[in-house]
């Protein structure tokens, strides 16, 4: 027979040496047979039996521990001497060393070439499969995650096992290494019993699934084998036999089934193997292998591979791929190997046969396809022969044989010692128990044990032992659980073996296999489509690993070409592609409800969290707040349904929704299915929520079938936590649109939603509120409650800043310096009360500020939101770009990043992030939730953020996105709005308004106020004369006046600018188009809109006096604002009709007037002389109340006569009078049905009327006093009525009865009482000017309204009893909040007290009237208008001082906190000058030189003056003296002495402020009010409460003169600039001019109507402006005045050349610009600044002479410069008359603006008398 050939074309040489070699490797196999029939099995050695019972049992035989280290043979009793290895040196004798002198000298071992080579220097973990652990309570998605999780299942005992009385089965342990090595979270889980539940029936279901499975295809074996380990006893029992029935059954060899049963037998726990399973599985095997004689080596190969693991149920090795015509070193090997492990099978005969005649069965396959290999096997099959006669020790298991190997080292012997002793001589191998071993070193990750092993082994010669070895480290190499340097180090091992021992490889062929090895591993196969980026960057790293090392293998023939074996490196089965059969295990739904459960709770990162704390509703106090939870809970334990929560942007309720998810989840109990279900939604991720909302959730979000959505949906509750409303860009209601609670066949839940306080409009509640269930529950309100979270408090900032510090990984500073930056960087006072500007405010503070910076350095630091967004985004690049350098990047993605380092990192970075944020705008209307799968239905565009490409990889994780799942999006919304902001305009780069493509002209940005922020910020950013962006903006609105299609962009534009402050008066717009801007605050004085496109602007609060419409489109611009309507005659009392289309008002001349509801035009008037007024005097207002009837048909009237009038409504025709209150009728009402009136009167007594007859039916007695008000409950069944006597009385409508008395004495007189329309509550309004709330069931008090200056002479509730108006004596109507009690609003504009006020039926509208005469419509959505523009700061209680710096470049302003600001005609961002003492301040003064500032406390424990250097920011000189508060404080010019006046001592102290010693110079008494200096500071002046003026000698204190003339107190005193006229003012509302050098007046300024509180000369002297508490400045010509006066002074009025207004308050203050400019700031009670140019329009003035005065003509105009705020439309002067579209309501509004007393401002304590 031909020997083998190895290699194709070899040397002549190289090929005799391989015949030879291959010959003698097949002797030894035949000598191995021969040698296996030989000995006697009790004749084998000592050694063999060690071996077998180490490997087998991991126990040593008690002679192993002996103290003379002796071992005995059992049967021969040989004793034997263990040597100690040596390495490192070159070929010689293995040294004996005994260990006791009784020991025997054992002849040396041949002598062998120690190679040594540390390449595996270390023992590593377990290498374990790339499986990541699923998240706790994520759905377990595929059966390797499976598998992680089941091991931590408790074992099966070996007692619940039914054992065959042939094995003999250790204990089951617990694998503790298993939970070792899980995530804490899951050990924890683990500990649940309903946990452990979900697991065990995941993967019985999925067995089961598998047994059902008809096709049972090469996925799901693989699926369900991969459980084998981790079943218990009888499911592990179902698997192996199914597993061997689908074996069996395949017509043809089912390699993967083979696989898949010896994975399922090598993986049986102790006892779960029976013993007629070997012998089944064998027999199986026998018949594969004669049906498979003609057919590829490869099945054979893999059959002889299966009977080896079956036999050793050991190793886990698998080599595949062989061409058929090939010669099959491998095939030899794994025949040899099976051959070995025939030697330990079971020492029983029976076994011993089975496994003899199945294992002769792969021989005698061999054999027949020896011919195909060209191979002789004679003689191995003629030794196989006598396999009969052997026996051996039963191997059933080594997958405890690492735990032996411990116990071994430990009793002080090694595997390799063992084996160098000769173990294995006789009948058995050394080599396959070193191979053995070495695959339990491999696999359990002894690499140092393995390196030592393959060095010094005994055995290492054996060409067996170096094909096994070989074929060990190449799976190792190829195996993607170890890691990268390992799975190298095993290549380099074979190169090492290869390149450097003699010994390796004598045998052509290993070295051929090992050269085979290495070349398969540099052609590696990679999946890059299904693998996971780590694994692909693994194998890449390897492939190119083996790559180099094969390029430093020499080119000899002894070597020869690689094998072309087809056979895979890797020898486990392959992990199943998918979980198909996981997928369809149908599980309880309470198992996907605990999985829900742990996925919500382990998902909330770890991060700072301040519980936040709430106010009612969006007008309450922020001082007025509770804590959001409890308020949240105890909605929870009510019978409402659903919660709002409001709040800004950044404000936290995100991050408080989601721990109320976790808090409601912590205390969920799964056995109690009553309790509702916790139910995060972010809604931005649903479509259409409107629409099955909680199945979509649950559906797309957490995976639930159907089936098992139904089941919840008829059999659950939830909690529905639904974030961000304002994201879905939805305004229904989806409470509503879901149906949820609406009865069977509904969702069932209670729902919190959250929404930004930005994006709601003045009816935003009917976007959350449920419908009523019926019609007995009522109105909504019962059913809905909100809360708006309050911002941060000082406690919670400070508790903030101490979590960041402590979860911050590298805190820059410690908490205090935070706290401490916080407090002196004024402008982050207000932005860090924002939990989220307050997180970037910490994160950008320390490069923002800076080292080394001083606290007057940080006052300075101006910090907007924008700032913060900046600096963070930019530390974000920066930090991410450093990272991504240092991490493991696969090589392609390390170019992407060199190539944006290269071009700019940064910049690359912006632009990807302002593309995404523009495609988010255009693709998805700006719903920030980017869902992508990076499956086939994801939209193109998202795989340009999101694909998987190298460059979009690295720049989304340089990006601040995250991602969640499929979930993308910024890490905030307003991330996402910053970089679209930066898409409109980024200053960083070249930007140009092509209005074409412009974001700007694509869409309106109105809607996105936090975009609009971001670009006003822009705006303001930027130096205000060369801002480039405010430049560019202007630009755009020039253009639309020529280009019609700028008019989107312009609008945009437009509004930009005026939300920055930027201020247009005098501004020329002729003909621009800006359709739909928002000009609301908008400062617009004197500006020219003629023929612009003004259609649906919103002009609310806008200041557009003396503006220019003619000709210009204002179609549906909205002013915010209705007019008012004029009556005839006073009113008490109104009514809107039943539909809300017409309004009814009753007069006191008795007259009723009927307005249309739409125009507010009057339809209709009737009287009767019957109902004449009597004139009367009293001033109760209880003159006339008015009611309609349900229908509407008829309106029933009350008047001071005795009288009850009925009245058709239709034809004005008196139909009935209802006579019986002596002294007059007072109150007057209608039940609801219609049936019957109510009346009251002065005889005390309640009347009830039948509406049909106008019969009496009942009187109810028992007030004591005039009966004011009376009310019908909704229901009918019960009337309320109070009085005078301030008790409040129900009665039973039907019967009279009296029921309960609602009493609060001190509260006085009851003027209204009201029910709300749900019927809870009973309102009641008091002289106290309290309102009282009352339970209607119980009759006990609720909230208690104050508020009110005067007695409430009416109170309403709103048709969804949400609000309740009230109209009062003070003049005013307060808007206030049902649920809470808290005052939304107080609404002003009346002139006298209110009598009356009405809600509309229909209308988000109310209505007063009073006895000013007229009825005032309110709107709710004019109480949500936008607030005032940017930079118009709290001013907090102005003082009333307003001045210039003594450049005239800025004004300054304080308040009474002692903050000084600093404005600036280009910036309404004023700059604070020095920060607020904390203390309350009384006055204060700024020094004319502007280097020191003055205050006064107002504290009665402090009253000092200090002064303060506004240089250094450092406490001067304090001033006492006073007992009292000091009023007023007055520098003299040259800055050095300052004059303090107290009113209430009327004493004023003159100080030196460069004194050394005492500075107090002068001491006046009997003075106060006005103090002046004169311009040389030698005289002072005072003006006192006697009405004189007092001119003294500043250096002595003489008085020089008494002026006398005022006819009141005198309240200012100044002096012209050249100090020859010294002006004063008084409350005698006159302001007079005095001669310095005669002392006498020369001119009196008449023109003011109410008391004159301040004036000012000019720097020019030429002009003096006064101003009033009439609300108005004057400016007078001063020269003209005094020539007008000239003799006849007491007749002169003075030359007044304008008055300016609109003021909305007393004007408190007036300075003028020192420069010299006629400009001059006024500041008034209103808390605004409002600076003003004098422009000349004309000036003729005849030269002085005869009648000179006569000629004077002086015309001048004063326009708005600019003002801190705008509070109100102010319309004085408007030309309107020409414009186009305006409805005659809003012109009648402009006309009545065109009156200065109507322009008055919504809220003005000076409107309350």
């Amino acid at each position: 027979m031909t020997n083998p050939q190895i290699s194709s074309s070899p040397a002549p040489n190289a090929r005799a040496s391989a015949n030879k070699t291959k010959a003698s490797i097949f002797s030894r196999i035949t000598s191995a047979a021969k040698r296996a029939t030989s000995p006697p099995a009790g004749q084998r050695s000592v050694s063999d039996g060690i071996a077998a019972v180490f490997v087998e049992f991991s126990k040593l035989p008690v002679p192993l521990g002996a103290s003379n280290h002796v071992q005995q043979d059992q049967n021969n009793q040989r004793p034997v001497t263990i040597p100690t290895a040596q390495v490192h040196h070159d070929t010689q004798p293995i040294p004996v060393k005994p260990n006791s002198p009784k020991a025997k000298v054992v002849t040396p071992a041949p002598k062998v070439n120690l190679f040594h080579v540390d390449i595996f220097t270390k023992n590593v973990p377990k290498p374990k499969a790339q499986t990541t652990w699923p998240r706790v309570g994520a759905r377990i998605e595929t059966t390797s995650q499976l598998v992680l999780c089941a091991t931590l299942l408790p074992k099966d005992s070996a007692d619940d096992v039914d054992v065959s009385d042939d094995m003999d089965v250790p204990e089951r342990v617990s694998d503790e290494k298993a939970f070792k090595d899980a995530p804490a979270d899951w050990v924890m889980a683990m500990e649940q019993p309903l946990k452990q539940d979900l697991i065990r029936t995941l993967a019985e279901g999925t067995v089961d699934e598998f047994i059902k499975d008809a096709t049972k295809n090469s996925d799901t074996v693989a699926e369900a084998v991969l459980l084998a380990p981790v079943l218990g006893h009888e499911y592990y029992r179902n698997l192996l036999d199914h597993t061997i029935i689908k074996f069996e059954s395949s017509p043809l060899l089912d390699l993967i089934s083979l696989q898949g049963l010896v994975q399922v037998v090598q993986s049986a726990a102790p006892g779960f193997l029976e013993a007629d399973d070997l012998r089944r599985i064998l027999g199986i095997i026998r018949e594969r292998l004669l049906s498979t004689l003609q057919q590829s080596t490869e099945y054979v190969f893999h059959l002889t591979v299966a009977v080896s693991r079956i036999l050793d149920v050991m190793a886990d090795n698998k080599v595949s791929g062989l061409e058929r015509d090939s010669e099959d070193p491998f095939l030899m090997y794994q025949a040899s190997y099976a051959f070995q492990a025939l030697q330990y099978v079971p020492h029983d005969e029976s076994n011993l046969q089975v496994a003899a005649k199945n294992v002769a069965i792969v021989v005698e396959s061999v054999v027949k396809i020896s011919g195909l290999l060209k191979l002789d096997f004679g003689e191995f099959y003629n030794g196989v022969k006598g396999l009969g006669a052997a026996a051996g020790i039963l191997i059933e298991s080594v997958k405890t044989g690492y735990e032996g190997v411990c116990s071994l080292i430990e009793g002080g012997r090694g595997v390799l010692d063992s084996l160098k002793e000769g173990l294995g001589t006789g009948h058995r191998r050394q080599w396959y128990l070193a191979i053995r071993q070495a695959e339990i070193f491999k696999r359990e990750g002894c690499l140092a044990e393995l390196n030592r092993l393959i060095c010094e082994a005994p055995c290492r010669r054996d060409p067996f032992f170096q094909w096994g070895i070989c074929q060990l480290l190449g799976d190792l190499a190829a195996d993607s659980d170890w890691d990268v340097e390992k799975r190298q180090q095993a290549a380099d091992f074979l190169l090492a073996l290869l390149k450097d021992d003699a010994d390796w490889g004598q045998d052509l062929s290993v070295k051929t296999w090992t050269k085979t090895l290495l070349e398969r591993l540099s052609k590696l196969p990679i999946n890059k489509r299904t693998s996971p980026r780590d694994i692909i960057r693994q194998d890449e790293a390897v492939k190119n690993h083996a790559l180099a090392l094969l390029k430093g293998i020499p080119k000899a023939d002894t070597i020869g070409p690689a094998f072309r074996s087809l056979y895979p490196l890797r020898s486990r089965m392959p992990v199943p592609k998918s979980s198909a059969l996981l997928k369809r295990v149908e599980l309880d739904v309470m198992f996907d409800l605990d999985n829900l459960r742990d996925q919500r709770l382990t998902s909330l990162v770890k991060a700072v969290y301040i519980p936040p704390l709430a106010k009612a509703n969006l007008k309450a106090s922020d001082k007025d707040t509770f804590p959001l939870m409890s308020s949240v809970k105890d909605f929870l334990e009510s019978e409402r349904q659903v919660m709002l929560i409001l709040g800004d942007s950044g404000s936290g309720k995100s991050t408080f929704n989601r721990y109320l998810e976790r808090d409601l989840w912590g205390s969920y109990n799964p056995d109690d299915e009553d309790e509702p279900i916790p139910l995060h939604i972010n809604l931005a991720t649903i479509d259409t929520p409107e629409e099955d909302l909680i199945a979509k959730q649950l559906s797309k979000m957490h995976n639930f079938p159907a089936p098992k959505i139904q089941e919840l949906k008829e059999s659950r509750r939830f909690i529905l936590i639904c974030d961000g409303y304002d994201e879905t860009k939805s305004t229904a209601n989806l409470y509503v649109k879901n149906r949820l609670n609406e009865g069977v066949g509904q969702w069932q839940a209670k729902m919190v939603i959250s929404c930004r306080s930005t994006k709601i409009g003045h009816d935003y509640k009917s976007q959350f509120m449920p419908l009523p269930s019926d019609t007995h529950r009522g109105h909504t309100t019962d059913l809905f409650q909100e809360a708006v979270i309050a911002p941060f408090t000082p406690d919670q900032i400070k508790g903030y800043i101490e979590q960041y510090v402590l979860i911050d990984n590298r805190p820059q500073w410690d908490a205090q310096n935070y706290r401490n930056m916080l407090n002196w960087i004024p402008s982050l006072k207000d932005l860090v009360k924002n939990p989220f500007l307050l997180t970037l405010a910490l994160k950008a503070m320390p490069s923002l500020v800076g080292a080394g910076r001083s606290r007057k350095d940080l006052v300075q630091i101006k910090v907007s939101r924008l700032v913060l967004f900046d600096s963070v985004v930019h530390q974000w690049i920066i930090e991410a770009e450093h990272r991504l350098v240092k991490s493991s990047l696969s090589e392609a993605e390390m170019l992407v990043l060199d190539d944006l380092r290269q071009f700019g990192f940064k910049l690359k970075v912006v632009e990807y992030l302002k593309d995404l944020a523009t495609d988010i705008f255009k693709e998805q209307n700006g719903s920030p939730q980017v869902l992508f799968s990076g499956g086939p239905k994801d939209d193109e565009w998202k795989f340009k953020y999101f694909g998987r490409t190298p460059k979009t990889t690295v720049l989304r994780l340089s990006s601040p996105l995250i991602r969640n799942g499929i979930q993308n999006s910024f890490i905030h919304l307003s991330v996402l709005d910053y970089f679209f902001a930066r898409v409109i305009y980024d200053p960083e780069q070249s930007n140009n308004l092509a209005l074409v493509s412009h974001p700007l002209a694509k869409r309106s940005i109105l809607g996105d106020p936090s975009i609009l922020q971001f670009l006003a910020e822009r705006v303001q950013q930027e130096p205000s004369k060369e801002s480039p962006f405010k430049r560019q903006l202007l630009m755009v609105i020039e253009n639309s006046k020529m280009d019609k299609s700028a008019s989107q962009a312009a609008a945009n534009a437009i509004t930009i600018l005026v939300k920055a402050g930027v201020r247009f008066n005098g501004a020329d717009l002729r003909g621009v188009r800006i359709p739909g801007a928002d000009l609301s605050t908008g400062q617009f004085d004197s500006a020219q809109f003629q023929g612009a496109d003004l259609r649906n602007v919103k002009l609310n609060k806008t200041w557009i006096r003396q503006a220019d419409f003619s000709d210009a489109d204002m179609t549906e611009v909205r002013f915010g604002e209705l007019p008012h309507i004029e009556l005839t005659a006073r009113t008490s009392g109104c009514s809107y009709s039943p539909d809300g289309e017409t309004f009814a008002v009753g007069l006191h001349d008795g007259s009723i007037e009927i307005f249309d509801t739409t125009t507010w035009t009057r339809i209709r008037a009737f009287s009767d002389p019957v109902f004449a007024s009597k004139m009367t005097t009293r001033d109760t207002g209880d003159v006339i109340d008015l009611a309609y009837s349900p229908t509407g048909e008829y309106l029933v009237t009350s008047s001071e006569h005795d009288k009850l009038g009925v009245w058709n409504y239709h034809t004005g025709q008196l139909c009935r009078t209802l006579e019986g209150h002596p002294g007059g009728a007072i109150a007057v009402t209608v039940s609801p049905d219609g049936k019957q009136i109510a009346s009251t009167g002065h005889d005390m007594m309640v009347r009830l009327w039948c509406f049909q007859t106008g019969e009496l039916e009942l009187v109810l007695t028992g007030h004591t006093d005039l009966i004011t008000t009376v009310a019908y409950s909704p229901d009918g069944r019960q009337v309320v009525s109070g009085g005078h006597e301030g008790v409040i009385r129900l009665w039973n409508a039907q019967t009279g009865d009296a029921g309960v008395l609602l009493v609060k004495e001190s509260f006085g007189s009851v003027f209204s009482v009201v029910y709300s329309s749900n019927g809870r509550w009973i309102a009641s309004g008091h002289r106290n000017n309290q309102i009282q709330l009352w339970n209607a069931e119980s009759g006990e008090p609720g909230h208690l309204l104050v508020g009110n200056a005067k007695s409430v002479n009416d109170v309403k509730f709103s048709p969804d009893s949400q609000w309740i108006a009230s109209a009062g004596w003070d003049y005013t109507v307060r808007l206030w909040d049902t649920e809470t009690g808290a005052l939304f609003s107080t609404l002003t504009g009346h002139s006298l007290f209110v009598a009356c006020v009405r809600f509309s039926p229909i209308k988000a509208q109310f209505a007063s009237c009073g006895h000013d005469r007229t009825i005032r419509i309110w709107e709710l959505q004019d109480l949500y208008t936008s607030g005032p523009s940017l930079g118009v700061q709290d001013l907090t209680e102005p003082l009333p001082f307003v001045t210039y710096s003594p450049s005239g470049q800025h004004v300054v302003s304080a308040n009474r906190e002692g903050a000084v600001y600093q404005w600036d005609e280009h910036s309404t961002d004023p700059h604070l000058l020095r920060r607020a003492e904390g203390s309350e301040i009384q006055s204060m003064a700024y020094s004319p030189n502007g280097l020191q500032i003055a205050s006064a406390s107002k504290s009665s424990n402090d009253l000092s003056v200090r002064l303060w250097d506004l240089v250094t920011g450092e406490a001067g000189l304090v001033l006492t003296g006073h007992e009292e508060a000091a009023q007023y404080l007055f520098y003299s010019s040259c800055s050095r002495w300052i004059a303090t006046a107290s009113d209430n001592e009327q004493t004023v102290n003159i100080w030196d402020t460069r004194a050394a010693g005492s500075p107090l110079v002068h001491t006046f008494n009997n003075h106060g009010c006005g103090v002046a200096f004169s311009p040389d500071s030698r005289r002072i002046t005072f003006g006192g409460f006697d009405k004189k003026l007092w001119v003294r000698d500043a250096s002595t204190g003489g008085l020089v003169a008494t002026l006398k003339g005022h006819n009141e107190l005198i309240s200012a005193v100044t002096y012209s600039p050249d100090g020859s006229l010294i002006g004063s003012s008084s409350w005698d509302c006159t302001v007079r001019l005095w001669d310095t050098t005669t002392n006498r007046p020369v001119a009196i300024l008449r023109g003011h109507s109410h008391w004159v509180l301040c004036l000012s000369f000019s720097t020019c002297g030429k002009w003096i402006a006064t101003g009033s508490r009439d609300m108005t400045v004057r400016l007078w010509d001063v020269q003209s005045s005094l020539l007008i006066a000239s003799d006849q002074i007491n007749e002169s009025s003075g030359v007044c050349v304008s008055v300016v207004q609109p003021f909305f308050a007393s004007v408190t203050h007036v300075a003028w610009n020192p420069n010299g400019k006629t400009e001059f700031v006024s500041s008034s009670a209103e808390h605004a600044i409002r600076a003003w140019k004098v422009v000349v329009v004309e000036d003729r003035t005849r030269d002085g002479g005869q009648d000179a005065g006569s000629d004077v003509s002086i015309a001048v105009s004063v326009q708005l410069d600019w003002s801190s705020d705008s509070n109100s439309l102010v319309g004085i002067g408007t030309k309107t008359a020409k414009a186009k579209g305006l409805s005659d309501f809003d012109r009648a509004l402009l006309k009545q603006r065109e009156s200065a007393k109507e322009n008055r401002p919504v809220g003005m304590d000076e409107m309350v008398i």
